[in-house]
Order: C-alpha cells, then sequence, then structure tokens
C-alpha cells in the first residue's frame, strides 16, 4: 500500500512538473483604436510584442508575435472590437510553470516599445508568473490611455514621495491639494483632495506607482 501511495504521489509530481497551460497576453484600447493603429500604415496589424523568459521565447520562429489576425502561421493573435474598445491580443498554450515578461510593440511609431510613447515604466517588459496549479499572476494587460503618462513630469521641490512598506506616502503638502496615483497599466488607485502635511495611499500589489500632485509628477517603487 505505501509502495503503491509513493508511486501515485511520484506521478503526481512528474504530471506537476510537467503540466502546461495557455496564457493571453492583451493590450487594450479604450478610444477605438486610435492610440494603437494608424490608417495609413499598418492598418489593424500594428501592435505585436516579445514573450518569453530567459530560457527562450513562448513560440518557435521569430522574436516577435503578433497581437492581430492574418500573420501566416501564426493564428493565434487577434484584434477584437467591441464597444469602442480595440483589444490586441495573443494566446500561447504548452506554457510551464515560471516566470515571464512581455513587451508590446508598435509597427506605426517604428517598430518601438509601446512604452516610448505611453510611458509606464522604466523597464518596458511587463512581468507576469505561471504558478504550478496554472494560475496566472502579474501584468497580462495593458490598458491604454495611460492617463498618468499623459501628464508630463515636472516634479516638485515641495513635494516628497516615497514608499513604506505598503503605503505611498506624499508629504509636504500645505494646503488643500489634490493627490493623484496611478499604477503601471494606467488604472486610478487613489484620488484624493486633503490638506494633511503627510497623505498615506494604500495599495494592495508592489510596483511601479505615478503620484500626480498639482501637475507635478513623481514615480514611486512599492516593494
Amino acid at each position: 500500500m505505501k509502495k503503491l501511495l509513493l508511486g501515485l504521489m511520484m506521478l503526481l509530481c512528474i504530471v506537476t512538473a510537467n503540466a502546461q497551460y495557455s496564457v493571453t497576453l492583451k493590450v487594450i484600447d479604450n478610444q477605438a483604436g486610435a492610440l494603437t493603429n494608424n490608417v495609413d500604415d499598418n492598418n489593424e496589424t500594428n501592435v505585436f510584442c516579445w514573450a518569453g523568459n530567459d530560457d527562450g521565447t513562448l513560440y518557435d520562429g521569430d522574436w516577435w508575435y503578433p497581437m492581430y489576425t492574418g500573420e501566416l502561421g501564426r493564428d493565434n493573435g487577434s484584434l477584437l472590437k467591441e464597444d469602442g474598445v480595440w483589444t490586441w491580443q495573443c494566446t500561447f498554450h504548452n506554457v510551464a510553470p515560471a516566470d515571464y515578461s512581455w513587451n508590446p510593440h508598435m509597427k506605426t511609431i517604428g517598430w518601438q516599445a509601446i512604452n516610448t510613447l505611453y510611458y509606464y515604466a522604466d523597464d518596458a517588459n511587463l512581468s507576469f508568473t505561471v504558478a504550478s496549479d496554472g494560475s496566472i499572476s502579474g501584468n497580462t494587460t495593458l490598458s491604454l490611455p495611460l492617463t498618468s503618462t499623459q501628464v508630463s513630469a515636472n516634479n516638485s521641490e515641495q513635494y516628497k514621495v516615497y514608499a513604506n512598506s505598503k503605503r505611498i506616502m506624499v508629504a509636504g503638502i500645505t494646503d488643500m491639494t489634490q493627490v493623484l496615483v496611478y499604477n503601471m497599466a494606467g488604472a486610478l488607485v487613489n484620488k484624493v483632495t486633503t490638506a494633511d502635511t503627510k497623505y498615506a495611499v494604500e495599495v494592495d500589489e508592489p510596483g511601479l506607482y505615478l503620484v500626480i500632485i498639482d501637475g507635478s509628477t513623481f514615480k514611486v517603487s512599492v516593494n
């Protein structure tokens, strides 16, 4: 009986180690393609990405993968249009549990990373993890417009912005002041108007955040 249980446990470990899952990466344009498409250049075949890790890409062939339909030999990309939202996406199958990153690009900005146009981090790579049970964590979706990046960085010496554990601290407020906090996907995390000389913003996830105070933009990394 013990040998049978041991054999079943070993078989389960082998199956788990060799488990393969599917991952879908998305670039969501919330302005009906206005941010990710140019009708005079690569119309509807514009967004692509690199995806993988140090062991290689999640696909065979060239370094890039289309996030749209129609690329010969690569049928896992698609462009979906619904209610004014364009979703560029690609799905990879047989993905083993591990840490990965991906880097979305656009042809119409010279085959460059979207991060060069809609700045979201010092590193243009977005990271995600596939766990042994198939659950996926991290950033598999980039949502545009990145509202936070539409404000030019103009840091002010009046304010001090820093991380303290899972909190973003804003110091130097002297009057009623609006504080906006965005995550790297451009989603608004916190919006408040406060006169507190020191204000704390609770965040759920580690990562890079942008804090906008009276038109001044600050980057802060929460570990």
